[in-house]
Parts: structure tokens; C-alpha cells; sequence
């Protein structure tokens, strides 16, 4: 990189949630005078965790329209039926959100590669000492493993790219199998585990802490795991879940001041607040801002992904898009007792009567009448930010969660050992006693089919909208991941007399009648295919 803009410094030390990203000016800095002393290093670095809040990740992106058009969530307005886009799975490769994920996330692996091999010829001095200079390494290489780990949710095989790309001469390359992909990702976030700082010394859950890398690690052991790869690596996964457990650095959010601790985690982190006792939230995607000062380090999160307010004129309640709802199929998948339920859907809406908003709470008459609704996980009111603007926001995005690693122990153990064990119980008891739902125990389940759907369904209540959906329901299965989409049109009636899907002519139900074979991954984009023509499309596309 020829221009840092950032210094890091002890402000990542402190506790606002967006002082990673609050930083000041560097200055102009070319190749000569770049990475010699422990600041600039920092700096560097810093530049490579900046692309994880660009748009095509995940400021917008990643979790917006490319991961909608699933069982859980469709995009929700009726005037949009036809129109091209991700989540209505009649786009083609020419797609701008597309396009725009593909470039960020290679630009963060093209920043990463070039850190990795900038630093990787200064001395140990020059980095602020040998254990500065091996972290400084590590968590560029953990951050390449993300960016490739979200390309491969995406798009399968991808070209694997590990020196830095200057010119179009360095462009063309083949894609390389899921594998070979996997075994990178691996490599590098094994090389990450052995330098990168625990979570206690880092105190900031927007840099990556050793924890956080094995919570990778067991993530990347469990896709690989899944389909297409079906590696046999079920007991990798479960063995480093496991290692984030032993370090006793995270558990999960309590309740706090009567307000139960899922709801208090996420209200938290849409205000701008990071846990230091529990550190449920073990990274974090950082924005900051509104985007009307000199920087524009802000995200999308609480607005595109939000509950529906349109006034534009009241100072005092955030706009918010919300173009997206949480379906039937996930609302159904909760007990009325479960806490849970009442965050991830929004429990209120906004009016506007003579020009100002109020918000009014659902009856619990309304409640019953509901069948689906806006996602309420993040929710804009919270953003502390002034004045709130229409398309920015500085609510932070989890990309891991403890709840996450207790969850994959649950799964890995059921995968691993054959069938359900104490160990998969009581982790998976951790997350549903906070819900205020009722235990399980091992006479619930005849065996491991049985536990396997019942964990794909406590994942699926837990994590909502936080991970990757399309990566959860494809490695579960390339006909799983049809058919859990194609319940969108489902017209057959469930067990309580209610049709499963949508109405055929709602605009909730076109991703499951647009899914095809060749939506199993989003297609090669076609910039991608003009400077790199050597790399091949997507099968069916």
C-alpha cells in the first residue's frame, strides 16, 4: 500500500466500540519510509480490518441482499417482484452487489498478502519486537483466512490468490477447488492461533484474539466438513470449539438490570458498547460515525436489516429501509416463551400522527396475529450516533459468538461421536436456559438424525441473520438447501393449519420459486471474468 490512513495506536485499547476506527490522519507515506516503527506497522494493519466494513462486506452485503432470499429471510416489498436482484435469484453475473463483494473482499486479501510480505522482511525493531512483528503477521494472515472463508460461503471454488496483485499481468489465475482452498484458510489460521493476544489482553473484540481464531478455526473445520468438501474433519472442529471453552475468557451475556441477556448483549452492541466481562461478542465488525464528518467508516446495519420507520422530518427516531423480513418458517421455529423470539422480530412499530413518530408496543392480541415481520436484532434506536442519518449507521456486526462456539461443540459432538452425548447437551443447554426455554436431556433423542435437525434448528433460533444462511443450508446438504428454500412457495399446511410458504403471488415466495441448481453458489463476476478470463465460470451459469 503506497497511502496508510490510519493509526491504530492504544486507542483499539480503549472502551468505546468504535475507537479502533476513530483515528486521525497519518499523512502521506510511500514504499520508502513504510513500516519502520511499531505505529505505521499498526497502521498497516488496520488498513487490512478496514475492508471488512466496506460495502460488498460487511457494512451492506454479506449479510443484506446476497444472503436474503433464504428460509429465514426475503426481501419484503411487494412492488419488487420482479425485480433483478440477488435475492430474487434472477440476476445474472453483471450484478453490481455482486460485483461489489467479490472486489472488496479481494482487495482485503490483496492488502493482506501485501502486509504479510512488507513485514515480513523488517526486523524485529522495526515492528516493535519479535512478538509485535509475529502478531502484526498473524492476525493479517487470520483476516486473509476470513475474507477466503467468506468467498468460499459464496462462490465455491475461487481463485486462491497469496502474492499481491499490482497489474493484470498478476491477475490471471484458475479457481482453485474448495480444498486446496480450505487447506490455506487452515494453515493460516493455525499460524494465527500460535501469536495472536488473548481476548483479556486485548480488551477490544474489534481485533482478533486468539480465541476468535480457534472459534475460526472450528468454523473452517466444520464447512469443510459439510458439503460439497465432506472432509472427515468433524473431530478438528469440535477439538478447537472446545479449546475456546478451556480458555474460560467468554461466556454468555447475563441478564442485566432485569433485561434478559441476549436482549442486553444486542442492545450493547447497537449502542456502541463493548462487553468486557463476558465477551460473548468475540469480533466484531466496527463502524463508526454517521457519515457526514471527515471520515465515513459507517455500515448499513439497523437500516437495510431494521424495523420499518419512514419519517424523515422526526429528529428523534431513526429512518430505517428494513427491505428485509424475518419469514413464517423461522417465527414458527420459536416457543411464544422463548426470548429470543420478540428480539430477532421486531415487538414494535413506528406511527407518525401530525408529523411525529411515537413507537408502540405490540398488544399481545397482535402478537398472536403475527405470522413473520422485521428483523429486530439490531435495532437504529440504539445508535448513539446524532443526528442519525438515512444511510449510515455505526452499529457494530458480530461476525463470532461464544453462543456460536457452544452451538458447534453441541453439533460436532452429534457429528463426531455418532449420536448426541452429555457434552453436546449441556452446551447446547447453556444457550436455551438464557432463552428461558426448556432443557433437553438425552432421552429426548432417539439418535443422531434426530439431534442433528434439532441443533440445525437451535442454530438457526440463535444466530439468525448473523451467520452466513446460504453457508449454513448448503453445507447441511445441496438438497437441503433446495428444499429449505423452495418452503418459501410451500402451499401444504403445517401441523398447527397454517400453509408453510407464502401466497404465490407474494413477493416472499419468488426465491422459492426462482431457486434453480445453479443458485447453489452466486456466479463468477463477469469483471472478474474480463480482466481474468482463465478463471471460469460457476457450474450452471
Amino acid at each position: 500500500m503506497k497511502n496508510i490512513i490510519y493509526i491504530a495506536g492504544l486507542a483499539m485499547l480503549t472502551f468505546s466500540s468504535c475507537d479502533f476506527l476513530e483515528t486521525d490522519i497519518y499523512g502521506s507515506l510511500d514504499e520508502k519510509n513504510l513500516y519502520h516503527d511499531e505505529v505505521s506497522c499498526m497502521a498497516g494493519l488496520t488498513g487490512i480490518y478496514d475492508k471488512l466494513g466496506a460495502e460488498g462486506t460487511y457494512a451492506c452485503n454479506l449479510w443484506g441482499d446476497l444472503d436474503a432470499g433464504t428460509d429465514i429471510l426475503v426481501y419484503n416489498r411487494e412492488y419488487g417482484k420482479d425485480y433483478i436482484q440477488v435475492s430474487n435469484y434472477n440476476f445474472n453475473n453483471t450484478d453490481s452487489k455482486i460485483e461489489r463483494a467479490w472486489q472488496d473482499l479481494y482487495e482485503g486479501i490483496n492488502r493482506a498478502n501485501d502486509y504479510i510480505a512488507a513485514i515480513s522482511i523488517r526486523t524485529d525493531e522495526e515492528c516493535g519486537g519479535e512478538q509485535m512483528k509475529s502478531m502484526f503477521i498473524g492476525e493479517a494472515k487470520a483476516l486473509r483466512a476470513l475474507f477466503y472463508m467468506n468467498l468460499v460461503a459464496f462462490w465455491g471454488d475461487v481463485p486462491l490468490r497469496l502474492e499481491v496483485v499490482r497489474d493484470l499481468s498478476h491477475q490471471q489465475l484458475k479457481k482453485s477447488p474448495q480444498t486446496e482452498i480450505y487447506k490455506q484458510i487452515i494453515q493460516d489460521l493455525l499460524d494465527a492461533e500460535k501469536v495472536c493476544r488473548p481476548a483479556d489482553e486485548l480488551n477490544a473484540p474489534g481485533r482478533i484474539s486468539k480465541t476468535t481464531v480457534q472459534a475460526l478455526l472450528a468454523r473452517a473445520y466444520m464447512w469443510q466438513a459439510g458439503y460439497p468438501v465432506e472432509a472427515d474433519t468433524w473431530e478438528e472442529a469440535l477439538t478447537w470449539a472446545r479449546e475456546v471453552k478451556k480458555s474460560n475468557l467468554h461466556q454468555l451475556y447475563k441478564e442485566e438490570d432485569g433485561v434478559n441477556g441476549y436482549r442486553a448483549m444486542f442492545i450493547n452492541m447497537c449502542s456502541n458498547k463493548y462487553d468486557l466481562t463476558y465477551r460473548e461478542s468475540m469480533f466484531e465488525v466496527e463502524f463508526y460515525g454517521n457519515g457526514l464528518d471527515k471520515t465515513n467508516e459507517t455500515g448499513r446495519v439497523g437500516l437495510y436489516l431494521g424495523i420499518s420507520q419512514g419519517n424523515l422530518t422526526d429528529p428523534d427516531y431513526p429512518f430505517a429501509y428494513a427491505w428485509y423480513d424475518g419469514t413464517r418458517i423461522l417465527f414458527k421455529m420459536y416457543e411464544e416463551k422463548d426470548t429470543r423470539k420478540w428480539w430477532n422480530f421486531g415487538d414494535y412499530k413506528y406511527e407518525t400522527v401530525n408529523n411525529k413518530v411515537r413507537k408502540v408496543m405490540y398488544t399481545e392480541q397482535e402478537k398472536k396475529n403475527k405470522t413473520d415481520g422485521n428483523p429486530g436484532k439490531w435495532r437504529a434506536e440504539y445508535d448513539p450516533i446524532r443526528p442519525w442519518a438515512r444511510n449510515c449507521s455505526s452499529i457494530n456486526f458480530p461476525i463470532m459468538r461464544y453462543a456460536d462456539v457452544l452451538l458447534m461443540i453441541a453439533e460436532c459432538a452429534n457429528e463426531f461421536e455418532g449420536g448426541p452425548t452429555q457434552e453436546a447437551i449441556d452446551a447446547v443447554n447453556e444457550v436455551r436456559s438464557r432463552a428461558g426455554v426448556d432443557k433437553v436431556s438425552l432421552s429426548d433423542f432417539s439418535g443422531q438424525e434426530e439431534f442433528r435437525e434439532f441443533i440445525r434448528e437451535e442454530r438457526t433460533r440463535e444466530l439468525c441473520f448473523e451467520v452466513p444462511r446460504h453457508m449454513e443450508l448448503r453445507r447441511w446438504g445441496k438438497q437441503y438447501y433446495l428444499d429449505r428454500i423452495r418452503m418459501l412457495k410451500d402451499q401444504s399446511i403445517d401441523e398447527h393449519g397454517s400453509t408453510i410458504g407464502y401466497s404465490l403471488s407474494s413477493v416472499k415466495a419468488v426465491p422459492g420459486i426462482n431457486i434453480a441448481d445453479k443458485h447453489l453458489y452466486l456466479p463468477i463476476p463477469q469483471a472478474e471474468l474480463n480482466t481474468n478470463p482463465t478463471c471460469g465460470q460457476n457450474e450452471n451459469w
